[in-house]
């Protein structure tokens, strides 16, 4: 049966275009061998905020803030708030009376930090890299946008909203690269570009020794993959794009960026997504295969379907509040779950049913409802990528498949300030129609520090 696609706007990124978009323009200079950057850029369009954070990576030292008609430098004050940025000091100008903030609507930033080059796997710590890692490997350099803030990034305390996502046009210089990757952007063979977008987009940086290949549209860095692996990545990208677009009945954005690069760690090994860019973080000697290995299939393209997810939720909507890490994660997990059993191995898809509800046995977890902020969670882990999709299996038994994914939908749609409980709450009960039930999926799921027992049942 044919299904009739309605495509709303979208939402984050290229949607409410009445809302201000910061614009970042300037210069940073970069050298991979020694692990430097030097930056001088400039924040325009800046929304009015009366309480902010400006963030920057602790490794900057800064030279100044200064007003954009370049004749003063404003007086700063920094803080660090691990439950706003582990990575970042937060930045902000006092007003005259020293109670308040005052926010310009133009910023200069000029500021320069050097960080560890670590190309020597023998002094190398076991662990110790992550994806808001300004990271030097003495081949590249890697730094997302959101996370490491080489960038100044823009915080809204009351509203919990970072502005990561901005219009740019910057210019970068590498003079020990070979290529550059500026996100949102078509990659170069170059020491120096110029870089414009006017979509907004959180701005991922990759540059250094590494080439460049595309295939079918899609653009493969540093990746070791032969022209039939690019060709059947692609496939396997696109198949589960459509899965996601056909029962979400949201358009998916544009072409991915596959990059693979190595950690500055032993044993640290992950994928992280900062859309439209997908990054493989190992220490494989041939890039992405793994991707494309049939042996290994039933754990890679799980976890493909989650990062590809990701664009939904992380792009199309950015989640907020208390919750909003879980919703996230969780369900991109969900998705990556029913994706798997739909397209990729029923058996595959059970084996990490019975796997999660295996490292739920016998642990307590405070209910969804009761979540006030990230250290209920107390594992972290554990709650947005085990506990959490299981339950939303459990709701979509509960509901219905044609439900749940309309639910999904208005959870990625509805209009909000806030993408708390409340609004989870408001959203079912839209699809639901129905307040008995509702207050059925409440009592059990929602309000129920038990709820895993009750999703057993179903699942098992």
């Amino acid at each position: 049966m044919n299904k009739t696609f309605f495509f709303p706007l979208l939402f984050s990124v290229t949607a409410l275009a009445t809302e201000q978009v910061p614009k970042l323009s300037g210069t940073i200079n970069i050298s991979v061998n020694s692990g430097t950057i030097d930056a001088n850029f400039q924040l325009d369009n800046i929304p009015k905020i009366k309480d902010y954070l400006i963030f920057l990576n602790t490794g900057f030292n800064i030279q100044y803030f200064r007003n954009d008609k370049d004749k003063f430098n404003y007086a700063f004050e920094k803080s660090y708030n691990t439950n706003f940025s582990y990575e970042s000091f937060g930045y902000y100008f006092p007003d005259n009376t020293g109670k308040n903030k005052f926010l310009p609507a133009s910023i200069q930033f000029k500021y320069t930090g050097k960080f560890p080059v670590i190309d020597n796997m023998d002094k190398a710590s076991d662990r110790g890299d992550w994806k808001g890692n300004i990271a030097f490997n003495g081949k590249t350099i890697r730094a997302d946008g959101l996370q490491t803030a080489w960038y100044p990034v823009l915080y809204d305390i009351e509203k919990d909203k970072r502005y990561d996502a901005v219009t740019y046009d910057i210019e970068v210089t590498c003079i020990d690269c070979k290529s550059i990757y500026v996100n949102g952007s078509d990659p170069i063979s170059a020491t120096h570009g110029i870089f414009k977008r006017e979509e907004l987009t959180s701005v991922a940086l990759f540059a250094g020794d590494y080439d460049i290949d595309k295939q079918n549209n899609s653009y493969y860095l540093n990746s070791g993959l032969s022209k039939q692996q690019m060709s059947e990545l692609g496939n396997i990208t696109a198949s589960f794009k459509q899965y996601y677009q056909y029962n979400l009945n949201l358009p998916y954005g544009e072409n991915v960026v596959y990059i693979h690069t190595t950690p500055t760690s032993k044993k640290d090994s992950w994928m992280f997504v900062t859309y439209p860019l997908i990054v493989a973080i190992n220490h494989e000697k041939n890039g992405l295969s793994g991707l494309v290995d049939q042996d290994k299939s039933g754990w890679f393209k799980p976890y493909i379907a989650h990062e590809l997810a990701h664009y939904y939720f992380g792009t199309y909507r950015v989640f907020n509040s208390e919750l909003g890490d879980m919703f996230s994660e969780s369900l991109a997990e969900y998705l990556s779950l029913k994706l798997t059993k739909k397209l990729i191995d029923e058996k595959v898809y059970l084996e990490n049913i019975n796997k999660k509800l295996s490292n739920l046995a016998d642990k307590n977890f405070v209910a969804i409802k009761n979540i006030k902020n990230k250290s209920d969670y107390s594992n972290r882990n554990r709650y947005v990528y085990t506990y959490a999709p299981i339950v939303w299996l459990a709701i979509e038994k509960e509901i219905g498949e044609e439900k749940m994914w309309l639910w999904i939908n208005k959870m990625l749609t509805v209009e909000t300030e806030f993408t708390d409980y409340k609004f989870m709450i408001k959203t079912l009960a839209e699809v639901l129609d129905d307040d008995e039930k509702l207050a059925f999926l409440v009592e059990n799921y929602f309000a129920n520090k038990e709820a895993i027992n009750q999703a057993k049942i179903l699942l098992k």
